[in-house]
């Protein structure tokens, strides 16, 4: 059901209080939108109409809860505020399960960021059914109509008010430990854990993910008894040093691992790198001299002269590269010597790190490095 009327009206209130706050809102109107001095668009929404529903052909328990939510997602690191909310008891109904929430103007901030979610709950609350993809309203529409909002099945266990996301983009992905070495590998359908002091190996269907601040949790739920939460932060392996973008922490049952997690190149490929030193030397240039690597293993370039490329492999705990290739542009004699300087460390590399200031360091076998930052 919609929200009672003292809930909306103080909902609406507030609303209005923090937009008098926030900016000089324009009169209400059915025509064309007005836009303040920063070009921000007066919200008009009333009504935001749609449907949830499921792919799959699985009937749904009798009294089963559909629950529709209007949702301010604006603060990451703040639970979402609920504007509006539709629950429907399912006897005698299947999906698609149609919802209408009625919303006031006043309600919303032109600077706000609106969604609507989905869920389907069992007679025992357990969540059976869950939108994991943000459907965002536009503000300056009167009647927002978002068609059918596709749900996924939930698997393992999802707390009450969690935040359900598709993990898809991370996955494959790998994570590792020492004392005792462990390695937890996670795909679409399974997460598979080893661990050196166990012969046996322990799977479990990989679960519906959440997020909680910036950790993603995977909980197996009872049953399975694991549960991996990722956060993404630089992490060291403990042993060979190597830099990874998660931290990783597996529970299984009362035992809890440590490591590291994702993959190394993804530290590399995710900037362009704007070097800064070269063996010690501050860089001297008019232009920029830039790095970047692509997740094919492709490096390349532009040094103060002339732009350059190469293959890299990353291996354990290393980091080389293939025969740096070069143009053969003449410039200033220092400028040229600042190349080749770059280009010899570059194909004696032997590790790479991010600092504690996300610098990227490069390093040749002989201690020589490279340090760039991201641009």
């Amino acid at each position: 059901m919609l929200l009672s009327p003292s809930r909306l009206l103080l909902a609406a209130a507030f609303g209005s209080l923090l937009a008098g706050c926030a900016h000089n809102a324009a009169p209400e109107t059915d025509s064309t939108p007005a836009t303040t001095t920063d070009q921000q668009v007066v919200p008009q929404t009333r009504q935001v109409n749609g449907a949830i529903s499921y792919r799959e052909r699985i009937a749904l328990p009798p009294g089963s809860v559909a629950h529709v939510r209007l949702l301010d997602v604006s603060r990451a690191d703040a639970p979402a505020t609920v504007l509006a909310e539709q629950k429907t008891t399912l006897i005698g109904m299947s999906v698609p399960v149609p919802f209408e929430l009625k919303v006031e103007p006043r309600m919303f901030l032109p600077q706000a960021t609106y969604t609507v979610s989905g869920q389907i709950r069992g007679t025992d609350a357990k969540l059976l059914w869950t939108t994991d993809t943000h459907y965002p309203i536009d503000l300056s529409q009167a009647i927002n109509d978002l068609g059918t909002l596709m749900m996924i099945k939930v698997s393992g266990q999802v707390a009450e008010d969690a935040e359900v996301i598709d993990a898809g983009s991370l996955l494959p992905l790998q994570a590792r430990g020492n004392e005792p070495g462990w390695m937890l590998t996670i795909d679409s359908e399974r997460m598979r854990l080893t661990r050196q002091d166990s012969s046996a190996a322990q799977l479990t269907p990989t679960p519906t993910a959440t997020r909680q601040g910036d950790t993603i949790r995977l909980d197996a739920g009872t049953t399975h008894q694991m549960v991996v939460e990722l956060t993404p932060a630089l992490c060291h392996d403990s042993m060979t040093g190597m830099p990874y973008p998660y931290r990783v922490r597996v529970q299984r049952e009362a035992t809890e691992l440590t490591g590291c997690g994702g993959a190394p190149e993804a530290l590399l490929t995710k900037h362009t790198w704007k070097v800064q030193h070269i063996d010690d030397k501050a860089v001297q240039s008019d232009t920029p001299v830039t790095l970047s690597f692509t997740a094919d293993g492709r490096m390349g370039g532009q040094g103060a002269c002339n732009a350059f490329s190469s293959g890299y492999q990353l291996t354990g705990e290393n980091l080389t590269t293939s025969a740096i290739a070069a143009t053969q542009k003449a410039c200033m004699d220092e400028l040229m010597a600042q190349d080749q300087a770059l280009f010899d460390v570059l194909q004696q590399l032997s590790r790479f790190d991010i600092d504690a200031q996300g610098q990227l360091l490069l390093i040749a076998a002989d201690g020589r490095k490279i340090v760039a930052e991201a641009l």
